[in-house]
């Protein structure tokens, strides 16, 4: 129900490098300077986590990761439509506390905010605890704080109409799980002075001796400081209010009817209250409220959880207090006017527009007066803009001011204009109650569930996993900037899902983790893996990489590929072989000397070989690699005993004497024009180093190279890993690929080769422009067919429909699922 959109158009070169590189240095330079800048110039400011575990899905229960997916990207339009808040779905692999945290902290750089939900008690209380201790960004879990606020402010208006205050009003809260417990903390903080909260047992008290935890325990003592006990109809007998947060069916007319004259009743179990408004009239209730959006008077935390974030967003508060979530209870009370306010009427309709400004105008006013505001901005501009995003359907933009002396300057007031270059949109508007109601509040959203519970691979058909990647990274090799951490690396990863959107219809989203340790980058993507259909891993240092991808690629059943290493193995084959071709040079018979043995390095060998190049020498800062060179991590001792068959030792002067090719992936300057002379005749020559290659075009040429490639868009001949992995993955998630294998990555190197023909082919282009549309079509539908005849897929389907789509969607914007070939043979 969700898609990753590009707020900036992608339509030339020029933007491009904007976007991407090399402009996008600009905006990581500057975060990497001061961190905090990462909120101003990439998506992080306008965007919170939404995270679960599945284990407590409304009446649902425990249905785990993939049946509670699609209501996660419900309530993702929700925060969008009545908020623009950008809220993505994070759908946890695990259930163990101590994982669940992790998972949050491992995240917490590429977001401004983390929303849980549906995480069962005393689970729930523990992980909004310990995260929000943990980080400096505001968590709120939507069934705890969420709905506590929303109960808050209908209960205002109720007292109201009842003419009773919350000193003296007795309250029973039935559900002890994360609403009833962080509904009762609220009313406490906010001066009720009598209530009980109960569960199945009857009333929490201290020393009940079955079905308590840590929680119930620490509520009692709060509520119950007297240790009253007995059943919930002990407690409900002359109680004022009573609000129902449990999903068995307590409430009947003859409980209301034993509660005070005139009574308050919150109904709020779904999807069934267990009474109609007319029974709970008939037995007393003055007035009565539901969770239902059939009913009037609809409490739900959607009237809270757009605006909330919203405010906190704004004013970059570091975390929730009593007061903001006060505040906004207020505000929600404050909306329906005094004329207005009855007993069928003491909440606003959460179609109300209006409700998410006033509430983020009242989150930030109070975010200011209790000091967790890190800037100071005026909460009546915070609700003014609030409704202009709202109303126009995107934040404001301030225009360009057209002073920019450069390319770098000019991507850093793009990255800070727009606030980030991704965002999130709604597939299915929110255009009235008939669809809000029937796809995005309970019981309405549950269907998918059903599905998926049913049959979990139709989350592939379901939810956005079909067509969504992870773009993953630790931020500790970013190329040409090197260790810049997370927080700078993520307009990086932002710029990279925009490729992926733009040329293959890919839902890419950027996940900067907060981790460099092997162990907590393997950790937190197995967590996150349920949310995705493949995992794009970048910029993460050798020899880590390596072991990294080794064990994603063995522990997860979606493909896994580490682009630094295989998007640019592909992309070097195929001008290899293209290069080949213009000189009239077998495979078989040349020697390849490849400089640099990082994840690049080492990965270009392996491809080559696979392709059947025999002769292969690489070098690192030692030198030659052979067997027994020391330095040497265990990845490089490994391939030094494939390559260099022989045994040449020294360093770079003697490796490419008498070679016929070059491959760079090193530094500037190493490789000088003496040097190519002493290659073979007609060398080719690929100095790939950015932004500085091993030889600059010119002098290569002087020297005798007959083909020269290099990682520049300003140059012929650039070496763009972009041409590869937006039809790599797109062929792969069609087919609902296993794994990408090295038969899927020879098939992408062919046939991008192959899209240069005999005629088109010379020394100036021996491969296609970064900004042709037609390769990616055609790369997804050779991966495609690779997958299925290597038993890699969990589909069939045409591959000449897979290209047939994605060609679809670069032209005409719409993406629609590959149909698998049984359906196509019906047709």
């Amino acid at each position: 129900m969700i898609t990753v959109a590009s707020k900036v158009p992608l339509k030339d070169r020029s933007v491009l490098s904007l976007v991407y590189t090399p402009g996008v240095a600009a905006p990581c330079l500057e975060i990497a300077k001061a961190p905090l800048t990462s909120f101003d110039y990439t998506l992080r400011g306008n965007t919170i986590a939404l995270v679960s575990d599945g284990s407590s899905a409304y009446s649902f229960g425990n249905i785990g990761p993939l049946a509670t997916l699609p209501m996660l990207e419900d309530a993702c339009i929700l925060f969008k439509t009545f908020g623009g808040v950008d809220a993505f779905p994070i759908s946890l692999g695990t259930q163990d506390v101590e994982e669940i945290i992790a998972a949050g902290i491992a995240i917490w750089p590429t977001f401004g905010g983390f929303c849980l939900s549906s995480i069962a008690s005393p689970r729930a209380l523990t992980v909004t605890d310990h995260l929000a201790r943990a980080v400096n960004i505001p968590v709120l879990h939507a069934h705890q704080q969420g709905t506590a606020v929303a109960v808050l402010g209908a209960l205002y208006n109720a007292l109201k109409l009842v003419d009773k205050t919350k000193e003296h009003v007795r309250i029973v809260i039935n559900g002890a799980g994360p609403g009833g417990i962080g509904t009762a903390q609220l009313l406490l903080q906010d001066g009720f002075q009598h209530v009980l909260i109960c569960d199945r047992l009857g009333i929490l008290h201290r020393y009940r001796t079955h079905n308590m935890n840590w929680a119930k325990l620490d509520i009692a003592r709060q509520t119950n400081p007297n240790d009253i006990s007995g059943t919930f109809s002990d407690a409900v007998r002359g109680a004022d209010v009573l609000i129902a947060l449990s999903s068995w069916n307590t409430i009947t007319p003859e409980v209301i009817s034993s509660m005070a004259e005139r009574s308050i009743v919150f109904a709020l179990a779904l999807p069934d209250p267990g009474v109609t408004p007319e029974d709970a009239q008939s037995a007393g209730a003055a007035v009565f409220a539901t969770g239902h959006p059939d009913i009037p008077n609809m409490i739900t935390n959607a009237l809270v959880l757009p605006g909330i974030f919203r405010g906190v967003l704004d004013m970059r508060a570091t975390r929730f207090n009593r007061e903001m979530l006060i505040a906004a209870a207020h505000a929600i009370a404050d909306l329906v006017p005094p004329e207005q306010l009855s007993p069928q009427q003491i909440v606003p309709s959460v179609m109300e527009y209006g409700v998410a400004p006033r509430v983020a105008r009242a989150a930030a006013e109070a975010a200011r007066q209790t000091g967790v505001a890190r800037i100071e901005k005026d909460p009546d501009e915070i609700e003014m803009q609030a409704r202009r995003t709202i109303y126009e359907g995107h934040r404001p933009v301030p225009p360009p001011s057209h002073h920019y002396a450069n390319t770098q300057e000019q991507a850093l007031e793009l990255h800070k204009r727009y606030q980030g270059v991704l965002e999130i949109q709604p597939k299915v508007p929110i255009r009235d109650y008939i669809v809000l109601n029937s796809l995005y509040l309970y019981p309405g959203l549950s269907q998918t569930a059903y599905k998926i519970l049913e049959e979990p691979d139709s989350a592939f058909d379901y939810t956005g996993k079909g067509n969504r990647v992870a773009v993953i990274s630790d931020g500790s090799a970013v190329l040409g900037l090197g260790n810049i951490g997370p927080r700078a690396a993520l307009p990086v990863m932002e710029g990279k899902a925009i490729l992926f959107q733009t040329f293959a219809g890919i839902e890419a989203y950027p996940i900067c983790l907060s981790t460099q340790d092997t162990d907590g980058i393997v950790a937190a993507v197995e967590y996150l893996a349920p949310s995705f259909g493949g995992i794009n891993l970048e910029d993460i240092a050798a020899p880590k990489c390596f072991e990294v991808e080794d064990r994603l690629r063995n522990s997860l059943d979606i493909p896994v590929v580490h682009d630094d290493q295989h998007g640019t193995a592909i992309v070097v084959l195929a001008g290899i072989i293209n290069a080949l071709r213009l000189v009239n040079k077998r495979k078989e018979d040349v020697t390849a000397v490849i400089l640099g043995a990082g994840a690049a390095g080492i990965a270009v060998a392996n491809l080559l070989m696979y392709w059947g190049m025999k002769k292969l020498i690489l070098l690192n800062r030692s030198g030659i690699l052979r067997p027994g060179l020391a330095g040497m991590n265990p990845v490089q001792e490994e391939i030094a005993n494939r390559t260099n068959l022989d045994q040449k030792s020294g360093g770079l002067s003697e490796a490419v004497e008498g070679a016929d090719i070059f491959i760079g992936l090193s530094a500037p300057g190493v490789l000088t024009p003496d040097m190519v002379k002493t290659m073979a005749p007609q060398p080719i020559i690929f100095a790939l180093a950015n932004p500085v290659p091993e030889i600059m075009p010119d002098e290569a040429l002087a020297a005798g190279a007959r083909v020269v490639a290099t990682g520049r868009s300003d140059f012929p001949n650039q070496v763009n890993n972009s041409l590869a992995f937006p039809g790599l993955f797109r062929g792969a998630l069609d087919v609902r690929a296993h794994t990408v294998n090295d038969e899927m990555k020879l098939a992408a190197a062919e046939r991008l080769a192959s899209m240069v023909t005999d005629r088109e082919l010379q020394e100036g282009q021996i491969i296609p422009q970064a900004m042709d549309y037609d390769i990616a079509p055609a790369i997804a539908a050779a991966v495609a067919q690779a997958a299925m005849e290597t038993g890699v897929a969990r589909l069939r389907v045409d591959p000449q429909l897979v290209a047939q789509h994605c060609r679809d969607f670069i032209y005409e914007g719409l993406m629609t699922p590959v149909p698998p070939a049984d359906e196509i043979q019906h047709t």
